[in-house]
């Protein structure tokens, strides 16, 4: 097939240049897709391999110090190297030699005072990539390298013009592809008509509908790509988080077992698998995938937030703190762990401290909408009800179908007095989820009460009667009741006060006092 002699030319040629993720991608991808090929279809030798010339000894030396994390060495080995793939990594190790000076740099973890530390080898890198590009020389794995630089630098639009050259000229690089999806969704860009029609497009786009939280359409494009791509565990999880946004977690839970019985050693979104084991309350499923993490890699980040999870599940918050914080020293940039540190700040009321970790998560992802709920909670606990007002905004435009973003932002408004606004997030809650108890007390509540500016006689009786028949036998259903059976009484309709005053006669103490009363309100108004 056409398409796995692609894939395994992009494996090579990612591979031979460092681009572990991407090669690991290439070789995912070809094996799923070999299991629906007949043996005779696959033909290894078809792989071609590059001219180097006289660059082919300088290079192999060079490859050889990066596999080996010496990239200053590499790129000074490098450095008389005109071939496109030698010029590439000397370019690449370069870049990541400065990345690893950044992170010397960097602050304390959650050190907001002082500035971010910067890559320095950046702009030698863009003029040297510039260059090549003014000359013609310059191939699409460059032109990725330049995005991402650009990207570095703060320059979106131009980093987003050089990644779409770098896909369309060389589309097996899944590296770039991951790069346009973050800097599409940062500037509400498509750039549809600019990609190229090739089949990793379905990839790149079921991953930019994830990264836009349009979960249903990422599940919808993932199981399609299953289906011509089977037991692919890239897909799989991919799926698996975007049920795991759409709190279906049984299914998600299912997929996740699914991934771990293909590839038990993938440890791949499993803090997302951990989470739903904590909101699910499963304590001994996730002491187990916490063992079974840390007998695979006890140093990879995802295996530091699981373990973080099941502590935080056992109430012991400071021993969850250690964890992630160990997550972060191994991934400075691991969202996942920002969001939790934060929560478990919470927790253990150190406000400060978890406003500067949710500011670290939306920093690195802007569309963290739990981070933005997060600094929500936080100032509320400050009683800096503007600014929590503020935050919850954020997290309800990137999650508008989340009925929990609603209630935040009504019990806010509430606090600052402005019933008009709170009584529409309700609404708007009761809309996308009828069951929520909480939205219907409110809404029974502020539309009966004549002091309040929102005071709506017929939606009072809508929202009262639904709280009433809604079988909660609650102190706000027993008021609704009492409600009821007053205007009712009052509208001369005696037969529904009477309904009303008979359903508190079922219950003690006030209610009952005061359905008797009404009752005999009635009988004197029937006989009267």
């Amino acid at each position: 097939s056409e398409r796995l002699q692609e894939l395994l030319v992009a494996w090579r040629d990612c591979s031979d240049r460092g681009l572990t993720k991407a090669a690991t991608w290439a070789a995912e991808q070809a094996a799923s897709l070999q299991k629906t090929l007949p043996p005779t279809a696959v033909n290894l030798s078809a792989l071609p391999s590059d001219d180097l010339k006289d660059d082919a000894i300088v290079f192999c030396m060079g490859k050889s110090y990066f596999e080996a994390r010496e990239f200053d060495r590499a790129a000074h080995t490098l450095r008389q190297c005109t071939h496109p793939k030698a010029v590439f990594l000397r370019e690449y190790s370069t870049y990541l030699a400065g990345e690893r000076r950044k992170e010397d740099e960097q602050a304390d973890l959650l050190d907001t005072n002082k500035a971010e530390a910067t890559n320095k080898k950046l702009p030698a890198i863009r003029a040297s990539l510039q260059a090549l590009e003014k000359r013609g020389q310059l191939d699409g794995f460059g032109y990725y390298l330049l995005g991402v630089v650009l990207k570095g630098q703060g320059l979106a639009r131009e980093a987003l013009a050089a990644l779409v050259q770098a896909v369309s000229r060389y589309a097996g690089n899944w590296s770039a592809w991951v790069d346009l999806v973050g800097l599409c969704a940062d500037l509400g860009i498509a750039c549809e008509g600019e990609l190229p029609d090739h089949w990793i497009r379905q990839h790149f786009e079921a991953s930019l509908a994830l990264e836009l939280q349009q979960n249903e359409e990422a599940v919808t494009r993932y199981e399609s790509i299953d289906s011509t791509l089977p037991d692919n565990v890239h897909v799989l999880s991919h799926m698996a988080l975007a049920l795991y946004n759409m709190r279906d977690f049984d299914r998600a839970e299912d997929v996740f077992a699914r991934v771990s019985a293909l590839d038990p050693f993938c440890l791949v979104h499993r803090d997302a698998h951990s989470n739903i084991l904590f909101v699910k309350n499963k304590r001994p499923e996730l002491s187990h995938l916490a063992h079974a993490l840390a007998a695979i890699d006890p140093y990879r980040e995802e295996t530091c937030c699981v373990i973080g999870n099941y502590y935080s599940l056992c109430g012991q918050h400071t021993k969850a703190v250690v964890y992630f914080q160990r997550a972060l020293r191994l991934n400075r940039r691991y969202l996942s762990a920002w969001t939790l540190i934060g929560h478990e700040y919470i927790e253990l009321k150190n406000v400060p401290a978890a406003i500067a970790a949710y500011r670290r998560a939306v920093d690195i992802n802007a569309r963290d909408y739990r981070a933005w709920y997060g600094l929500g909670q936080a100032y509320d606990m400050l009683s800096m009800h503007h600014f929590s007002l503020y935050y919850y905004r954020q997290a309800q435009r990137l999650r508008a179908q989340d009925s929990r973003m609603w209630t935040a932002m009504a019990l806010v408004y509430l606090q600052l007095a402005r019933h008009d606004h709170a009584a529409k997030c309700f609404e708007r809650v009761h809309a996308l989820s009828t069951s929520d108890g909480t939205a219907l007390q409110y809404l029974a509540q502020l539309f009966r009460t004549p002091d309040l500016p929102v005071y709506d006689l017929d939606k009072a009786m809508y929202y009262n009667t639904l709280l009433a028949d809604s079988g909660v036998h609650s102190e706000h259903a027993l008021k609704a009741a009492v409600f009821l059976a007053e205007t009712y009484k009052s509208q001369n309709n005696l037969e529904e006060a009477e309904k009303y005053a008979r359903f508190l006669m079922a219950f003690g103490g006030a209610e009952k006092e005061t359905g008797k009363r009404l009752l005999k309100d009635i009988s004197e108004h029937r006989h009267a």
